[in-house]
């Protein structure tokens, strides 16, 4: 389906993410296969209650995925993703179908093609959602894959079998994901000397329809960066993935990651917490934090110096690089109608982001599919 140079972003299902995806352009989407983690249904804090059922939750995903990815390409569907808040109870709909199935089912019909996610330790009804989705319209499964999964090859091999006897597919209509999730800078010789042993072992290496490698050092929060402050983070995952890509390996796989989220499932309570206002801006091997201060009282007509920073800093693409980019500039300059919210500054940094991303990683250079190594 693809080759190493391509890109597998992770994108929670929220507004912010379907906005950014949305406004690329067809040339950066066509050098990326998105993963979609459909979210949680959203709680009301101040009223202690889940604010949709499940049915009321889903009811817009075949449509939102048409609007924001509009591609004759695939994308990965991950549904595991939500269950993560435990204490909602509702595991199918109304109507007594599964989500995987709801989903898979109302995005292929809005004319997306659509690719189902799951783990080797998934419950069953879940896998079994996933084989019919998989029978029914013919399009390979992901088997996303996570790090505490790899320390036993032969256990992971036995595994994969099983899995593979379950849904009656061969390797060559399975799209693996090793999902290593967060790194640290301070791990970065140590996780690239663990990738190349892992895939020296990996079972079926050459036939996988693909293969990709997906982590962040995207933290979970910015408490190193203090408000009214700008500074940057290591691309950890960045840098593993260009000093893999130059080794002769005996398969080189392709690029995932975050964006710029931590990867963990956050549900906290707006009214206790004081969002500062900033931009996350990803350039070469590190992501830039430009930071302002809490809106509750300040709001975001500060804005208006974070993008100034921004525009001035050498980090910077220019204002035709991406919709972000855009966006970042026509706030600095005060030709927007307004200075924005939370969901537009998320929304032009993984943008941006997602333009950078694509664009590096189709400039790197390609490694002959010749000199895979079977197993």
């Amino acid at each position: 389906m693809f080759n190493q140079n391509h890109y597998v972003p992770i994108l929670k299902w929220k507004r912010g993410e379907r906005t950014a995806l949305e406004k690329l352009t067809s040339t950066v989407k066509n050098n990326m296969t998105p993963l979609i983690e459909i979210q949680p249904v959203p709680f009301d804090h101040k009223e202690r209650v889940f604010s949709k059922t499940l049915d009321q939750h889903l009811a817009e995903i075949g449509t939102q995925v048409k609007t924001a990815w509009g591609q004759d390409k695939p994308i990965f569907v991950d549904v595991n993703t939500l269950y993560e808040n435990g204490d909602f109870s509702e595991e199918v709909l109304q109507s007594g179908q599964h989500p995987v199935e709801f989903i898979i089912d109302e995005i292929e019909a809005n004319g997306t093609k659509a690719i189902p996610v799951t783990g080797i330790y998934r419950y069953h009804s879940f896998h079994s959602s996933i084989k019919k989705m998989n029978d029914k319209y013919k399009s390979g499964v992901c088997l996303r894959l996570e790090e505490g999964e790899f320390s036993d090859t032969e256990s992971l091999r036995k595994e994969i079998n099983n899995f593979l006897n379950y849904i009656k597919e061969k390797p060559e209509n399975i799209d693996i994901i090793l999902d290593y999730k967060q790194i640290l800078p301070k791990q970065e010789s140590t996780h690239i000397n663990n990738i190349i042993l892992l895939l020296a072992q990996f079972p079926f290496i050459s036939e996988w329809r693909t293969l990709t490698i997906a982590s962040t050092a995207y933290p979970k929060t910015l408490q190193q960066i203090p408000t009214d402050s700008n500074g940057d983070i290591p691309r950890t995952e960045w840098e593993v993935y260009k000093k893999l890509s130059a080794l002769s390996l005996g398969r080189t796989p392709s690029f995932g990651d975050y964006n710029i989220t931590h990867p963990d499932f956050v549900n906290l309570d707006p009214r206790v917490i004081n969002m500062a206002a900033g931009i996350r801006y990803t350039f070469d091997n590190k992501f830039y934090i430009f930071r302002g201060i809490g809106v509750k009282n300040n709001g975001f007509t500060q804005m208006v110096k974070i993008c100034n920073d921004v525009i001035n800093h050498t980090c910077y693409r220019g204002s035709t690089f991406s919709f972000g980019d855009n966006e970042i500039y026509n706030c600095a300059n005060q030709t927007r109608s307004t200075n924005g919210n939370a969901e537009t500054w998320v929304t032009s940094g993984i943008n941006h982001h997602l333009t950078i991303v694509a664009q590096d990683i189709s400039n790197l250079p390609s490694t002959s599919v010749a000199h895979l190594l079977n197993t």
